[in-house]
């Protein structure tokens, strides 16, 4: 699992000073700068400080723990606390002696599984800007109450656009960092940093991006999630779970009444179209159709039946979609497929790790699809 990588000097003086015991350091810097690898050099450096880390991994495009997607948590022990219980640490070696193991465990990889995830849903953060802030507190807050007392915060490299920089100083504001770690040229940051220099309450820093680091293509990046997903996916089995187990989030079906055969029928006949799901709200419907509906078809529809709202998707709608597996206590239990569906029988068919599915309770819909199967 150790994977080599080079430090500088730079990297180990300030680590020396900001690994200590209660602290939070958000890493910020544009694409190929050298984050992740950094925040790996921290993780090492605060675990030989006898520190409890955990790394918060908020890049939903190239995420390092957890699936791409979601912003995920995972725990590291300190050092000692590895050597002192060497097989109870599920992320390190445990076949040699303790002093082996001391200096064996010096240096961690970053793998795919996590302790705690949050599912956004995409790979991209504009236009999806609330549910990666709510993330990130979210797997901060897993943090802390899994007893964490040093945090990293590795981010996006979205950096550069209006956007950018209300996300970023948003995530400032919500998860109170101690430290501020730049990589970058300072002015390249200054738009999202420069209002925090004259504050008491945190401390910046700003680094060089790693001399050996190599701007990756956007090839390069899709190859690696599909890779991501793969290793993910790997031990999954495609499961059934019935419409009336679940609630829908962030999708307006599996929320309202469905609706029954004969109202089917003439849903269809108000679209010209073959209707095959429907629900019904509060003077809306939610309908799943074989052909988009026109616009006329929806006027007519919202006119006939006094609507004051129509959503329509057609059948592809869910296919390869990835949802968000939520149980009752509202946390994400998993990531999954939807394979298909079976609208006479009223089953999802999702591409899930085993033994999950009985406890879930919500299912959050992302924009995105896999491209390819898994």
């Amino acid at each position: 699992m150790t994977q080599e990588y080079q430090i500088n000097t730079d990297w180990k003086r300030l680590a020396d000073q900001i690994a200590i015991p209660n602290q939070r350091v958000l890493v910020l810097g544009a694409s190929d700068t050298g984050k992740t690898t950094f925040c790996r050099y921290l993780i090492d450096a605060a675990r030989t400080a006898a520190l409890k880390v955990a790394l918060v991994d908020a890049d939903i495009g190239q995420s390092q723990i957890g699936p791409p997607t979601t912003v995920g948590m995972k725990l590291y022990e300190s050092a000692d606390a590895a050597n002192t219980h060497p097989t109870e640490n599920k992320n390190l070696e445990t076949d040699s002696t303790p002093s082996e193991n001391k200096k064996e465990n010096s240096k961690i990889g970053l793998d795919s599984s996590a302790d705690a995830i949050y599912f956004v849903g995409t790979i991209s953060p504009p236009r999806n800007l609330l549910p990666i802030l709510t993330g990130t507190r979210l797997m901060v807050d897993a943090a802390v109450d899994a007893g964490a007392d040093f945090i990293i915060i590795d981010t996006t490299g979205y950096v550069h656009d209006g956007a950018a920089v209300m996300l970023k100083q948003q995530k400032i504001e919500l998860i109170c960092p101690n430290h501020i770690v730049g990589i970058g040229r300072s002015k390249e940051l200054e738009r999202i940093i420069g209002s925090y220099h004259n504050l008491n309450i945190l401390t910046i820093h700003y680094l060089l991006p790693h001399k050996l680091v190599r701007t990756k293509s956007n090839e390069a990046r899709k190859r690696n999630r599909k890779t991501k997903f793969n290793v993910y996916f790997e031990e999954s089995e495609i499961q059934e779970i019935p419409f009336e187990q679940i609630k829908g989030a962030r999708t307006p079906f599996f929320n309202g009444r469905m609706a029954n055969e004969k109202e089917l029928e003439i849903l269809s006949g108000l679209t010209v179209n073959e209707v095959v799901h429907a629900e019904w709200g509060q003077r809306t419907v939610s309908l799943i159709a074989r052909r988009k509906l026109t616009q006329d078809a929806t006027i007519k529809l919202k006119d006939y039946l006094s609507l004051n709202y129509v959503a329509s998707e057609i059948t592809t709608y869910f296919e390869q979609r990835l949802v968000g597996m939520i149980d009752g206590s509202g946390a994400t239990v998993a990531v999954g497929i939807i394979e298909n569906v079976d609208f006479e029988k009223k089953n999802l068919l999702i591409r899930c790790k085993t033994g999950i599915t009985s406890e879930i309770k919500v299912l959050q819909f992302g924009n995105y699809k896999l491209d390819h199967k898994v």
